[in-house]
């Protein structure tokens, strides 16, 4: 018996020297695996070993916050969301992992492919020590082997009741179509926030790995980084790979593609038309904003040192949100005078106050400019706003008259009427208006459009009379397949 136990030992020790290369490369392992099981090559390219230092820094300890931005089609999920952890449970065979996605029956199918990794004769000869599978709990949903290993596969944005793990895979929490939508986005943050650091064993110690091709400015890996920025959250580690390169580094040059084989620079250029400037920008280089994709642009931004003198449409427009938490929407006001059909912008507050102090603010605007016509948006809780101003006003001998704006259509194509009145020089504003000019770059993927909102108010206050009829002030514009304006 005892030279039996031997001889299995010389064996398994035989199995791990012979496949030393693939038990100590995650890249090895993997197309050593598509060899042997799928009959097929794994085409490795060079941003897989960048991928994997940073995913054997998790298995240390060593990186306990891991982002990862990275193209669609680019191998993402195959490498780390269903080989690390079988890779990971053949070092450690009591790790536990939690993975999550868009969808719970795609994530769910990732783990039974998981499963497959995990069962094949291919990781018995490079793990012969590896735990065998449960019995009693061996779904694709989830498996856990007989060390107390689990991977356990569900929906992102879901209670995940009960479960902890060692390390919390997140690969793409929100589909690029539904990214635009703020409901959704939020959601999304809030279930990281209030989920997912509460699932580990030790927050201080075990890992998050978030896979995401990024899809708005404020989605989950943005609004991480700007936590990180500020102070307020954790702090990541990142890894970010656009299709095409912005600069050089140590493995491409500026303009060179990811991955020259799979997808070289004629077919980026093909998805770049099909998706559009700004999709491609968005979810190819990871780069919510770019020049390219922009519909405002800063070589039509127009400046003034001195508003013009003599003028008697001075308008003040308010834009009210009434919550004051840090993730909120600001109240904007602004206040501009038209020069004829030129609009000079005099003075933007874009603050989160309570709708006393929000009062306040609009009563200095219209003391300071000597405003002649307010606008306030009347949408539920704003209507109630304008009441009050109108009493304050007159408790204050100011006597203006207030309009409710009801506006109707979608935010961004009320937003980008504004589009051919910069373009064609209409609009001027002071070169520090900063904000301003952000969230005109930004749009329509920037987390805040508050101010553009508000500025293009001002054309809905000028034409309503003072019956107080609304009328929609609608620039001539087309649009292209994208849904960007074409000028003539």
């Amino acid at each position: 018996m005892q030279k039996k136990a031997v001889l299995k030992e010389l064996a398994i020790r035989e199995l791990e020297d012979r496949h030393k290369e693939q038990r100590e490369s995650l890249v090895s392992f993997i197309e050593f695996f598509f060899k042997n099981e799928l009959n097929k090559e794994f085409q490795a390219n060079w941003h897989y070993k960048v991928i994997e230092e940073k995913l054997k820094e998790v298995l240390e300890g060593k990186c306990n916050r891991l982002i990862i931005n990275i193209p669609p089609g680019s191998g993402k999920t195959e490498l780390i969301t269903k080989c690390f952890p079988v890779w990971a449970l053949g070092h450690k065979p009591d790790m536990r992992f939690i993975v999550t996605g868009y969808s719970s029956t795609l994530t769910q199918d990732f783990g039974s492919q998981a499963r497959d990794y995990y069962r094949s004769e291919t990781f018995r000869s490079v793990f012969p020590r590896r735990a065998n599978i449960r019995e009693d709990q061996d779904t694709k949903a989830e498996w856990t082997n007989d060390k107390g290993g689990v991977y356990f596969a569900t929906g992102a944005g879901g209670a995940i009741t009960g479960r902890r793990a060692n390390v919390f895979i997140i690969d793409d929490p929100i589909k690029p179509d539904e990214a635009l939508s703020d409901v959704k986005r939020t959601a999304i943050n809030r279930w990281y926030e209030n989920t997912v650091v509460s699932r580990l064993f030790n927050p201080l110690q075990d890992a998050v790995i978030i896979i995401m091709q990024r899809t708005h400015e404020d989605d989950l890996c943005g609004m991480l980084m700007e936590k990180m920025k500020d102070g307020t959250g954790e702090h990541w580690d990142t890894i970010v790979l656009p299709a095409i390169a912005t600069e050089r580094d140590d493995y491409r040059d500026y303009g060179e593609a990811l991955q020259k084989e799979r997808y070289p620079i004629e077919a980026l250029e093909l998805i770049k038309k099909s998706y559009g400037e700004a999709n491609f920008s968005t979810q190819y280089q990871q780069e919510p904003v770019n020049k390219e994709a922009q519909e405002f642009h800063e070589e039509f931004f127009q400046y003034y040192d001195q508003p013009p003198v003599g003028c008697h449409e001075i308008f003040t427009v308010v834009d009210p949100a009434f919550s004051q938490k840090q993730d909120a929407d600001y109240s904007c006001i602004i206040t501009g005078v038209f020069d004829k059909d030129k609009l000079y912008v005099l003075e933007i507050s874009n603050i989160k106050v309570d709708a006393y102090k929000l009062i306040e603010k609009i009563v200095y605007h219209c003391r300071k400019w000597g405003t002649q016509k307010i606008g306030i948006e009347a949408i539920q809780a704003q209507t109630v706003l304008a009441q009050m101003l109108k009493k304050t006003l007159v408790e204050n001998r100011l006597y203006i008259s207030i309009h409710e704006i009801k506006q109707r259509g979608e935010k961004e194509m009320k937003i980008r009427k504004l589009v051919p009145l910069i373009r064609n020089g209409l609009i001027f504003w002071k070169k520090e208006m900063t904000e301003l000019e952000l969230q005109l770059i930004k749009f329509p993927r920037g987390k805040h459009d508050d101010i553009i909102d508000a500025l293009q108010m001002f054309y809905e206050l000028k034409v309503i009379q003072p019956v107080g009829q609304s009328m929609q002030y609608k620039p001539a514009t087309r649009f292209n397949a994208d849904g960007l304006p074409i000028y003539n």
